[in-house]
């Protein structure tokens, strides 16, 4: 028997509560409400109350709601089905998470002895973000670009940091981890994944999206209104960003990886640490958390006008799938509901002045005070009115549940801690 189909079988699955911890009338009513604040035309969204389905829906603003079996591209949600790819990998001994990179990727990281697998896989590397810089999109629309090219891009830009030193999240990590995987397999990554990951774990509704057709999965538009198509390079999406789900196979997902107490790949929702010590809420291609004062392990993934979600709490024994078809949504903006939670709330605090120019490794920031107020200019994002929310804390006024500013306690000035959702990063002046 397969081992993954061994742990499966014998996975223990917490049973149901005896009622749901969730007012569903309410989420689905902020369901409503939601897509149609943001113009999203079609959804699809699931609640698992252990493995109990409480919820399971489509909406549409016209035509045929999505069931469960349609198909959404589901971006860096991704990239958990990598580093499972790789653990397997590594479980077989045809890898070792602490080997350095360079062993199996020699052409770029020879001369990096300190830069190791599990840097790649818990996104402290330092590797420059390939998606943001120059000479991507020539690559991009090229059908014939290979995974190396973008490897190649981001080796070739100067590291943010040195590896196990901060935290900073670089699609260029997953992108190498697949190349990784291919070399030691001897096979396309995808056919890893499958072998490895979604065969034996009978998940046959999660597919790479470029071996689908554009009418196989449900079609998105952006912030605009209009459809944007995939990459004409299948490489740009091969291990960070790739893969098409249903609402049903990421439920069972959910219930195998991140909900079963006998789960195959415990390193997934697993904490990391920086070499000072400080936890990183970030496992393997997971974030695991608090959120609105719950336990939660959770990503999403925003890719080609679509966003999705899926989360566990283990208190509640709770699932969440949330697949949708417009581009960058913060969907944790709905959790609130459909967790039985209520957003943060503005507090008046004098607090003292905090200004200037920061970044994290990912985002810089431009803080200006506003009174009692932040205004926050942050590249890739735009501009964020933050507002009180206690002692030396700042939400966004507008997207509280997802954004949240801490200012150290000890009145120092020099940096701060940045919470976006699923990851938290810990920002640091610029200097001029």
């Amino acid at each position: 028997m397969h081992p993954l189909l061994a742990l499966l079988a014998a996975a223990s699955l917490s049973p149901p509560a005896t009622s749901p911890p969730v007012d569903l009338a309410r989420a689905d009513a902020a369901i409503r409400a939601y897509l149609s604040r943001h113009e999203i035309p079609a959804a699809h969204v699931t609640i698992l109350h252990g493995d109990e389905v409480i919820l399971q829906r489509g909406y549409a603003s016209t035509g045929a709601a999505p069931d469960a079996a349609s198909m959404f591209p589901v971006g860096s949600i991704s990239k958990q089905f990598t580093a499972a790819a790789i653990l397997t990998l590594a479980d077989e001994g045809r890898l070792r998470l602490d080997a350095p990179v360079g062993e199996y990727l020699p052409e770029w990281f020879a001369s990096e002895p300190d830069l190791r697998i599990m840097h790649l896989l818990s996104h402290t590397s330092g590797l420059a973000d390939f998606l943001w810089l120059d000479g991507y999109r020539p690559l991009a629309d090229d059908p014939a670009t290979p995974i190396s090219a973008f490897i190649g891009l981001a080796a070739a830009a100067p590291r943010r940091f040195e590896p196990g030193t901060r935290w900073a999240y670089s699609n260029s990590n997953y992108k190498a981890l697949a190349l990784i995987a291919e070399r030691v397999a001897g096979q396309p990554f995808d056919d890893v994944l499958v072998d490895r990951v979604l065969r034996p774990a009978g998940l046959d509704g999660i597919v790479a999206c470029h071996r689908l057709s554009a009418a196989q999965f449900v079609p998105g538009v952006n912030a605009e209104g209009a459809p944007t198509p995939l990459d004409a390079s299948s490489a740009a999406y091969v291990g960070d960003g790739g893969l098409c789900a249903n609402a049903q196979s990421l439920a069972k997902w959910v219930r195998l990886a991140l909900a079963s107490s006998n789960a195959p790949w415990p390193q997934l929702a697993r904490e990391n640490a920086l070499a000072d010590g400080r936890r990183v809420p970030y496992g393997f291609g997971i974030s695991t958390r608090e959120f609105l004062g719950r336990t939660m392990v959770w990503h999403g993934g925003n890719v080609d006008s679509h966003s999705a979600m899926i989360a566990y709490l283990p208190d509640q024994d709770l699932g969440i799938v949330i697949l949708t078809a417009r581009g960058f949504v913060w969907l944790t903006e709905l959790m609130p509901a459909l967790i039985g939670s209520s957003a943060p709330a503005r507090v008046h605090d004098a607090g003292s002045t905090f200004a200037g120019d920061f970044e994290d490794g990912l985002f810089r920031y431009a803080v200006t005070p506003d009174g009692e107020n932040l205004q926050v200019e942050i590249d890739l994002i735009g501009r964020l009115r933050f507002v009180p929310a206690g002692p030396g804390e700042f939400i966004a006024e507008e997207l509280p549940a997802t954004f949240r500013l801490r200012v150290p306690v000890d009145g120092t000035r020099d940096g701060f801690e940045f919470d976006w959702g699923e990851v938290r990063s810990y920002a640091r002046r610029v200097r001029p």
